[in-house]
């Protein structure tokens, strides 16, 4: 399992992140997609409204015809008023690639207070994608 910290300065205009390791325990709620043989479990932030400057954590995990996606991608998009601001990367790198699962902690800072943004997360392996959106809002 991959462990980053992924820290988001998001602005009306766009979101820039950066990425260091780091290590928490993961929300428990669970929402899933299917592609063909690719099935991915995402475990999102527990809320919609995450506090600035705070831990907030997902987990991915990948599976191909039932058994860990090797060789699976994952990307992040933001959407301000549906159109995308800033495409990010786990661990700042534009090739992430892993196998099975990964987890991730952003961090919303105070520019992204009131802010309605979307995540979406990319998933892809075996030639297949999936994706998710989730809804925030930053407050302080």
């Amino acid at each position: 399992m991959v462990r980053t910290r992924l820290t988001a300065v998001v602005c009306i205009a766009g979101v820039a992140m950066a990425a260091s390791a780091a290590g928490a325990p993961a929300a428990t709620k669970t929402v899933k997609a299917t592609s063909g043989p690719l099935t991915v479990v995402l475990t999102p932030p527990t809320t919609h409204a995450p506090k600035i400057n705070v831990n907030v954590w997902i987990t991915v995990v990948a599976t191909l015809k039932g058994k860990p996606a090797s060789g699976a991608t994952a990307y992040y998009q933001f959407l301000y008023a549906g159109s995308v601001v800033s495409t990010q990367y786990v661990s700042n790198n534009k090739h992430f690639t892993f196998r099975g699962s990964f987890r991730d902690n952003l961090v919303f800072p105070g520019s992204a207070v009131g802010e309605p943004l979307t995540l979406r997360i990319i998933v892809k392996a075996g030639g297949r994608m999936v994706h998710f959106d989730w809804a925030i809002q930053a407050h302080t």
